[in-house]
């Protein structure tokens, strides 16, 4: 429930900056990284302070494997998105937020078990 309210403001805020630059003329790959990049820092801190409760664990081991994560979830959501715009007629608004939660379920997995798996990693 946690993971999911985090992936939530961060999906909206992936979303809404994505869609207002690419109305603001930006291209669809270059909106989606910028937006991406922000979303990440309110995936970060929202995961690790409140979906895995790892904020005793530091951010030396959390970060590079949230990073890596994030990484492999960019260049899922990335290919997905740049494949549709190519492939078919789905316009960015109306595609993104299903590729948003196929990266959301991919990362939460590759989170849980890897980039926020502290066991026996916390301060007694």
């Amino acid at each position: 429930m946690r993971f999911g309210v985090i992936g939530v403001i961060a999906a909206i805020t992936h979303y809404g900056i994505a869609i207002y630059l690419t109305n603001s003329h930006f291209s669809a790959a270059w909106a989606n990284l910028i937006a991406f990049v922000i979303a990440f820092w309110v995936s970060y801190f929202g995961h690790r302070y409140f979906s895995f409760d790892a904020g005793d664990v530091s951010h030396q081991q959390t970060l590079p494997r949230f990073i890596l994560v994030a990484v492999l979830g960019f260049i899922l959501n990335e290919s997905l998105l740049l494949l549709m715009l190519h492939f078919t007629k789905i316009s960015m608004a109306l595609g993104l937020p299903f590729i948003i939660i196929l990266t959301a379920i991919s990362t939460f997995i590759l989170s849980r078990q890897f980039a926020f798996n502290t066991a026996g990693t916390r301060s007694k």
